[in-house]
């Protein structure tokens, strides 16, 4: 009897400390999985908030590269707008030069002046002429196409106007009035009154022989639109530089089926004589 007792005493003995084994795992195991729950969330905000920072420093980058892609742009701009006014500039520069350069090669103007046919009106015995003006260039080519006028008799005034500006330019080489201007400003008859002639260079355009092609440039205008007016004002004469403005003619008796050349020189003549 002792002996079961003692062997129950054992087994109740053992079963309490199983008990208190699972217990204490059991403990343990809520603890630690309280503890990993706990620290799982630390950890994971920890891991969050280097996300953010590591995010922060890329986004802090970016910022400062667009700041820098920005700052070059507004740089670049500053010298394509720099470049573009001097482009401008030099443009002008060479437009102001290449016409200056074409006036200095007219030193004289040629034209061809050609007889069609005479008429004579047998009330009055008067004559009247057609005749086909032309102007050349320095190859002997028309600038422009052949004009005809039927001019009152038979002798025919070509009329030309010639600006000269101040010595001054031409001592100083100046390209924009180093040389004279020539311009044709009318043809007309011996039974016509000289302001009922026939024009002959555009009012306010740049002469054939002086035009480049395409639209006057600036500085082209500022040369021909007012020469027509220039002659007899001396403020805006003095303005332009120029020293005088000439009205120079020519004339010769024409006849039916002959050709005539006429120049307008330089020394402030024309001549017509036969081709």
């Amino acid at each position: 009897m002792p002996g079961m007792m003692d062997n129950l005493s054992t087994l109740n003995s053992f079963l309490r400390t199983m008990l208190a084994l699972v217990v204490i795992g059991g403990v343990s195991l809520a603890g630690y999985y309280g503890y990993s729950t706990y620290n799982a969330r630390d950890i994971d905000a920890k891991a969050k908030a280097k996300q953010l920072a590591d995010a922060q420093v890329k986004l802090d980058q970016v910022q400062q590269d667009l700041d820098s892609a920005a700052a070059e742009i507004v740089q670049k701009a500053a010298r394509i707008e720099e470049q573009d006014t001097q482009i401008s500039a030099l443009n002008e520069e060479v437009d102001k030069l290449e016409t200056s350069l074409t006036l200095l090669k007219v030193d004289h103007r040629v034209a061809r002046l050609t007889c069609i046919d005479q008429t004579k009106d047998e009330t009055t015995g008067k004559m009247s002429s057609l005749v086909e003006f032309v102007e050349l260039n320095d190859e002997g080519n028309p600038l422009d196409t052949p004009r005809q006028f039927r001019i009152p008799g038979d002798i025919v005034y070509v009329d030309g106007w010639m600006v000269t500006f101040e010595d001054k330019y031409i001592e100083q080489a100046d390209l924009e009035r180093g040389t004279s201007l020539l311009l044709f400003k009318r043809l007309f008859g011996n039974d016509q009154k000289p302001d009922d002639g026939f024009p002959l260079d555009e009012r306010g355009a740049a002469p054939k022989a002086y035009a480049r092609g395409g639209q006057m440039s600036d500085f082209e205008k500022s040369i021909f639109s007012d020469f027509w007016s220039i002659a007899n004002d001396k403020e805006k004469a003095a303005d332009k530089g120029i020293k005088a403005v000439n009205g120079i003619a020519g004339y010769l008796k024409v006849e039916e089926g002959k050709t005539y050349k006429v120049e307008l020189g330089a020394t402030g003549d024309v001549s017509i004589g036969l081709e």
